[in-house]
């Protein structure tokens, strides 16, 4: 019998790792409808393909659960369900565990006994099998939700509401972040009991071999508090930026070089807040504006788009050029955002302002909502902070930002979000949180810092108690 010309109905996918079977809707794969699609509908399409593939992912472990409650791996031969599973469906047993995990989770089951074990996750198996959320979040949710097992079962299962309301919106990796960050604060403020020995001094070694060429060879552990100082002094060097074709060891041992090229240059550390290394380029002011965006500008590498997102953050220098493009007057240079109000900026965003994005304000740039070669403004009301993927993305893409009351709302494309829903970052939130008392100290800090670097027109306010909120967190306004 020849096989019909569609997608095979039962497919091993492995992204999920698991066969399932599709009720329709399938694309022909000899056929003419996705060549003729849009890029739009093409994106909607492979929307619904995804929401099939978790439904299809929910029913899996329903079969999971119940095959594994009744002890159908022992029955047929094989010594647990991990096992069966390795050979019926040709995976590793990594990956049966997972499944297996997952199912036990989500589902209820029964001990050889007979007792039924109530599912530990049931709003998280809700929203896998309505198509809203998919395995990496449900893994991510699985992970955390255990690592609070010395709880209250109540605040267990608040810990679950929080990150299940917000793994629709998050990939797994933000998920993660946002739970450590975020929402143990929340439930676990104590965090886990200490044990009962303490270490009495900081965990830190370091060995290193030089070999005869002069090169070095070094392993080693750091205390929690020195991992942090690392971590920070690392990441303003071991950014990635377009192009880059080193990988991560490569780029962290760049990193670390430079930091260690700083310390022995100079003892100050690097600006968080201060100047960029300067890259000249010579441009009149109208090329500069009415040029398409994909045009690349003469005598450079850069397009005009490019060259309009540099001017967001720039150091601007005003010159009058003669006939031969020689600088008959040159003005003071000035930056586009001030540093005072660069300091207003990331002490109101405190990082990339972009949805869930963790990236420190030492790496950002400051974006002009209304365009700066527009006429924006440049003030805090018009300002926000975005890392280098995001500054770029905002401008090459339809995503669309706007400031509500000192907060940054981003808008997605409809082929991100069909609805599209405003979003905002929660990852900077405790930091906020912490760095923004509501105490006479902090406020008379906050008063003596306004009247050191601030202009006139900004006001720095400290907020009243400020309870957990995705509406409204701390702000500079």
């Amino acid at each position: 019998m020849t096989m019909p010309p569609y997608r095979v109905n039962a497919v091993l996918f492995r992204d999920f790792h698991v066969f399932c079977r599709y009720g329709g809707g399938m694309t022909q794969i000899g056929g003419s409808s996705l060549w003729q699609a849009s890029n739009r509908e093409l994106v909607a399409r492979l929307t619904a393909s995804e929401e099939r593939l978790r439904r299809a992912y929910a029913e899996h472990l329903e079969l999971l659960a119940e095959l594994d409650s009744r002890g159908a791996a022992y029955e047929l031969g094989y010594s647990n369900s991990a096992a069966l599973l390795v050979h019926t469906q040709n995976i590793t047993r990594s990956e049966a565990n997972q499944r297996l995990a997952h199912a036990v989770a989500l589902h209820e089951t029964r001990t050889p006994a007979g007792a039924v074990v109530d599912a530990s996750l049931p709003l998280t198996a809700a929203k896998l099998a309505s198509g809203e959320i998919g395995v990496g979040q449900v893994e991510v949710i699985r992970r955390f939700v255990g690592s609070l097992s010395h709880l209250a079962p109540e605040k267990v299962a608040l810990a679950e509401d929080i990150m299940v309301e917000r793994a629709a919106e998050d990939d797994p990796n933000a998920l993660a972040r946002y739970g450590e960050r975020w929402v143990r604060d929340v439930v676990d403020p104590d965090g886990t009991p200490p044990r009962d020995e303490e270490p009495q001094r900081p965990e830190r070694e370091l060995r290193r071999h030089v070999f005869r060429d002069g090169r070095m060879e070094f392993k080693g552990r750091l205390d929690a508090e020195t991992a942090a100082l690392f971590e920070a002094l690392l990441a303003p060097f071991e950014k990635m930026e377009s192009g880059d074709a080193r990988g991560f060891s490569e780029r962290g041992g760049d990193a670390f070089a430079d930091v260690l090229q700083q310390a022995a240059n100079c003892p100050d550390s690097s600006t968080h807040n201060g100047y960029k290394t300067e890259v000249a380029f010579t441009i009149s002011m109208d090329e500069l504006t009415r040029s398409v965006d994909g045009r690349v500008l003469p005598g450079t590498r850069l397009t005009a788009g490019e060259a309009r997102r540099i001017a967001c953050d720039a150091h601007v220098l005003p010159a009058v050029m003669g006939g031969e493009s020689k600088p008959l007057d040159v003005a003071v240079p000035a930056y586009v955002v001030p540093a005072h109000i660069r300091r207003g900026l990331v002490l109101r965003d405190r990082g990339c302002a972009f949805p869930a994005c963790d990236r420190p304000a030492s790496v950002c740039h400051s974006h002009h909502v209304r365009s700066w070669l527009k006429g924006g403004p440049t003030a805090l009301g018009n300002l926000v902070l975005l890392c280098g993927t995001h500054h770029r993305l905002v401008h090459r893409s339809e995503w669309e930002v706007r400031l509500d009351d000192g907060v940054a709302w981003f808008t997605p494309p409809d082929y991100v979000d069909p609805a599209r829903t405003p979003r905002r970052n929660h990852q900077h939130q405790r930091r906020s949180q912490s760095a923004l008392s509501t105490t006479d100290s902090t406020a008379a800090l906050l008063r003596s810092l306004s009247a050191g670097f601030f202009s006139p027109d900004i006001a720095v306010t400290p907020i009243d108690a400020w309870r957990p909120s995705s509406v409204a967190p701390p702000r500079v306004s």
